[in-house]
């Protein structure tokens, strides 16, 4: 595979049935989604009617999971690009600042998406990068990334909106900022003062900011962040002549403070943090049902039986030229 930003067409992917079916099991993937190997001279450009390319680091650098997050797709609306386009450096900034948002009990905003991001072309591929003279609501990234377009499976698109199409280099790049543009400064200013590494992040911060919605522990266990340290001298861990002793301050200082996804999110090292789990609390709504309103619906399956014109229509379209399609009827819907 030649080497740069400028090689889509040649892009194959290196990964074996062994590690397709471990990053499976590791990361949840739907099994209804037909998560399939790419054959040895399938590039990712053009793809399968019905299928996309899904890259390995969208969810083990990008930390996002399948079902992905209602406000990733409104994000790729909006710029009118596809998710096998954006590059992971480009995910990993929109995930950031979506759990950035979550964690000051916020809903991520678009338009102050767009305050602190520009939309730019990154050779065959496109990103996000930080808009110049702007604060960064980040403190730290990874600028290199080794290998990543050698790494994607096949999975049924019906996970994506049916209109997401594909971005071609002759459609328009303007998403300037007017004059007029009006945005949530309270919150751009929040996420400054708060910034925090981005990185690969433990489940428990994808579940607890809503960007994953599939929970292997059932609905009666919520996941918990303590320091290490706090669970040090958990009562349970004395012997039992001495239970009778403990009052309840001790207790509860013993026990460990959970801490909150704000403060999680800017420690240095996740060294310190111990992932917990902890029984709901009797009557409360289970996880999944909390954050199920921002994830993307995953459509059904078409019937065998389905009429052509029905599958044309709920099927996502193989990438096709623009002098083939009249971009203006081409919806582009924003709604979470």
């Amino acid at each position: 595979m030649a080497p740069g930003k400028d090689n889509m067409s040649e892009s194959v992917s290196l990964l074996t049935q062994r590690q397709l079916n471990k990053f499976i099991r590791e990361y949840n993937i739907p099994s209804d989604l037909d998560p399939v190997l790419p054959s040895k001279d399938e590039t990712v450009y053009p793809f399968r009617r019905g299928k996309f390319p899904l890259y390995t680091r969208v969810c083990n650098f990008a930390n996002y999971r399948v079902p992905f997050s209602r406000f990733l797709i409104r994000v790729l609306q909006f710029f009118r690009v596809h998710i096998s386009q954006v590059n992971p450096f480009g995910l990993s900034r929109v995930n950031h600042f979506e759990i950035s948002c979550r964690a000051l009990d916020q809903k991520p905003d678009l338009n102050v998406f767009r305050y602190f991001y520009e939309f730019i072309t990154a050779g065959d591929w496109y990103t996000f990068a930080h808009r110049k003279g702007i604060p960064s609501p980040s403190s730290d990234e990874r600028s290199s990334l080794k290998n990543w377009k050698d790494n994607f499976l096949w999975l049924d698109d019906r996970c994506l909106l049916d209109d997401m199409r594909w971005r071609f280099k002759d459609q328009t790049m303007s998403f300037d900022l007017g004059e007029d543009f009006v945005f949530n400064r309270d919150l751009a200013r929040s996420l400054i003062e708060h910034k925090s590494p981005i990185r690969p992040l433990h489940e428990h911060f994808l579940l607890l900011s809503r960007v994953c919605f599939r929970w292997s522990q059932g609905d009666r266990v919520w996941p918990v962040i303590r320091r290490k340290r706090d669970r040090k001298f958990r009562p349970f861990s004395f012997p039992l002549a001495f239970s009778f002793n403990l009052t309840d301050s001790c207790f509860l200082e013993n026990a460990g403070t959970i801490m909150s996804l704000l403060d999680a999110l800017k420690v240095p090292s996740f060294d310190v943090l111990d992932f917990d789990l902890e029984d709901q609390v009797e009557g409360e709504v289970p996880l999944m049902k909390q954050v199920a309103s921002s994830a993307q619906e995953i459509r059904p399956v078409l019937p065998q039986d389905a009429p052509e014109h029905t599958a044309a229509e709920i099927t996502s379209s193989i990438p096709q030229s623009t002098a083939d399609q009249d971009q203006s009827s081409i919806p582009w819907h924003l709604h979470l």
